[in-house]
């Protein structure tokens, strides 16, 4: 759930018991708040909190057991296995009667599966990726997604979001990169795209300028996007979804086919190839079809 403040911003929020009060303590809390920014191992604790590294292990053990911290990875150092914690919610609130709570006139709709890796307790945790708006990269293209703006209107559907929400391809750093990522465009206009499009299922053959998947071994050409879900290349916990085409029309035809709901997640996987169509004339695409 959120916690509001008056100012109308929020935090995940965790609502505990009397129970799991007892878990909690200065030490505790203050571990809770370390691993709430960044995801740490009980070493680097021990060496920030300046604590015996056994101390924290205790510590960790108690809020694991009371659910206020999660597993996240692990890596092997020197033979063994050393895991790494982050805390469950930004904010914890006490509830001290659950029989007390009341219908809410707020209603919100579920989140489709294809945009759960990007959302966290009603916020937006992730970045959208555009192509500058300067000609850059090895095409001197213009990054001219105007379709994303459907995309975030959609996306506002479900979730709140900081300033900025979105992120040029030309100021991509470590940070960045690292992050949860909605990728927009081809690797023309987009050189995130490009950086990131020999991990992907279904590709782009710059040298054609035509859509190849691996999956079917099919080539499309033309007003063609494509909709595809993969693990962040540069982070595996994170997601990076790209919606991008050969041209704008085909990008538009990917956000047509997710905004309208036409696509989603089947068994974590997501990869998708759809084709633009301007039915009533005007110069926009209007409809899709879902080649594969």
């Amino acid at each position: 759930m959120r916690l509001f403040n008056d100012d109308g911003k929020s935090l995940g929020c965790l609502s505990i018991d009397s129970n799991t009060i007892s878990a909690l303590s200065r030490d505790r809390l203050e571990i809770l708040k370390m691993i709430c920014n960044e995801p740490s191992y009980p070493a680097e604790l021990a060496r920030k909190l300046k604590m015996p590294l056994q101390t924290i292990y205790y510590h960790i053990k108690i809020l694991e057991k009371a659910n206020l911290l999660e597993f996240v990875d692990y890596e092997e150092r020197n033979g063994g296995i050393a895991k790494r914690y982050r805390s469950r919610a930004e904010s914890l609130a006490i509830v001290i009667n659950k029989t007390k709570w009341k219908e809410s006139s707020i209603t919100t709709k579920p989140v489709p599966k294809i945009i759960q890796p990007f959302i966290k307790d009603g916020f937006f945790d992730a970045s959208i990726v555009i192509g500058s708006p300067e000609p850059h990269g090895k095409y001197r293209a213009r990054g001219s997604e105007y379709g994303m703006l459907e995309l975030a209107m959609y996306l506002g559907q479900h979730a709140t979001f900081d300033f900025p929400l979105y992120s040029l391809d030309v100021r991509m750093n470590k940070e960045l990169r690292e992050k949860n990522l909605i990728v927009a465009g081809g690797p023309k206009v987009n050189t995130f795209v490009h950086d990131i499009n020999d991990k992907l299922p279904i590709k782009f053959d710059e040298k054609n300028f035509i859509v190849k998947s691996e999956i079917t071994g099919k080539k499309y050409e033309e007003n063609v996007g494509v909709i595809e879900l993969i693990k962040n290349p540069h982070n595996k916990n994170k997601k990076v979804l790209l919606i991008g085409g050969l041209n704008s029309h085909g990008t538009r035809a990917a956000v047509i086919a997710l905004v309208k709901e036409k696509i989603d997640i089947k068994d974590e996987k997501m990869n998708h190839v759809v084709a633009g169509y301007d039915e009533d004339g005007d110069g926009v695409v209007d409809s899709i079809e879902i080649l594969e």
